[in-house]
């Protein structure tokens, strides 16, 4: 092995500075308040956070990857799933995704993120992949892993649900409501789950 390839294992240059990441994802959501989507730019963010553009541009490649790690972390929280059981597990998905669409910075950013996707498949991919994986990591045992997609099913149902409910079904969004759907939720898993035994 050349000195070269040896040293190339090593972290080049300073450090990361973390606090950067927080500061910019802050001016990020405060921005998307302020000004919306459409006005907002990547050099704005930077200038507010109090960091190089070039800072930023390093770390994130567009204003919609930065308007999706200011949204959602760049690692799905899994706290809220640990000892639950799969009931807990839907009941979890239903309301997590309710508290996602309920922030005002999510709905802000929700128009201009949606033409992303349609611009950049492998953001829509990536997001997907990135939050369902693990989620669905957690429901599944070696019963569901034969190819079935409940986990899969139950997070696109619970996620459409609270996208529609919070934004067009307003005045019914209520946690009556929510119980129901956690109910047929995890009523539709149980008889899909008995059917394909």
């Amino acid at each position: 092995m050349s000195e070269i390839q040896g040293r190339s294992a090593q972290p080049v240059g300073r450090p990361r500075d973390e606090s950067i990441d927080e500061r910019v994802y802050e001016a990020c959501r405060e921005l998307l308040l302020e000004v919306g989507w459409d006005s907002l730019s990547v050099r704005q963010v930077a200038a507010r956070a109090g960091v190089s553009r070039t800072s930023a541009h390093l770390r994130w490649s567009s204003k919609a990857e930065l308007v999706l790690h200011a949204i959602l972390g760049q690692l799905p929280d899994l706290e809220p799933f640990t000892g639950t059981d799969r009931a807990g597990w839907i009941a979890w998905v239903v309301e997590g995704s309710h508290q996602l669409f309920a922030r005002p910075e999510v709905r802000a950013a929700l128009p201009g993120l949606l033409v992303a996707f349609q611009e950049d498949p492998g953001l829509r991919t990536g997001l997907w992949r990135g939050f369902s994986d693990p989620a669905v990591g957690l429901f599944a045992d070696d019963e569901t892993r034969d190819g079935t997609a409940i986990p899969q099913a139950i997070l696109i149902m619970a996620a459409g649900a609270a996208l529609f409910s919070s934004v067009i079904a307003g005045e019914d969004d209520t946690p009556a409501l929510r119980a129901t759907i956690t109910q047929l939720l995890s009523s539709a898993a149980v008889a899909t789950a008995s059917t394909d035994d």
